[in-house]
């Protein structure tokens, strides 16, 4: 018996990578902007210690575990106040945090999964290189300042 020959068609040419470059900037610079509030317990320079809290929330946002803006940002916030040297989350990195999260889910709403997964891994390693070139920067600084004053 022969089975009958099944023909997927999309109806609309969902964005690619290209068409989504910009909003996926804007994102990087959100997370980027709400990491500059986060001071962890202890510094390091695995990823898991510069992404802080933005790790836990593309791992959720790629594992489908939530969906509702609220949720995230209070996940997010969780995770903030349980890893960081305060507890204390100041308002602009709330707004700044839920404005990131808010394009996250238009994103999210627009895109096939597969390019989801494909822009949320560019989003992660993108914040995660900014925030490494910054620890960098303080290493070198502080490296730099420890010289004693010899030239």
């Amino acid at each position: 018996m022969s089975r009958p020959l099944v023909v997927m068609r999309e109806e609309k040419k969902a964005p690619g990578m290209e068409e989504i470059r910009g909003e996926v900037r804007e994102i990087v610079e959100l997370l980027d902007r709400y990491l500059d509030y986060y001071v962890p317990r202890q510094y390091g320079f695995s990823k898991h210690t510069i992404m802080g809290p933005v790790g836990k929330l593309l791992s959720v946002l790629e594992s489908g575990k939530l969906y509702d803006k609220d949720a995230l940002v209070g996940y997010v916030v969780n995770v903030h106040r349980n890893t960081a040297r305060s507890d204390y989350v100041p308002p602009e990195a709330l707004r700044v945090l839920e404005e990131a999260v808010e394009k996250l889910i238009a994103l999210r709403a627009k895109l096939p999964s597969r390019v989801w997964i494909k822009a949320l891994r560019e989003i992660d390693y993108a914040v995660y290189k900014a925030r490494f070139a910054k620890a960098a920067e303080r290493a070198a600084a502080k490296k730099a300042g420890e010289g004693g004053g010899e030239e």
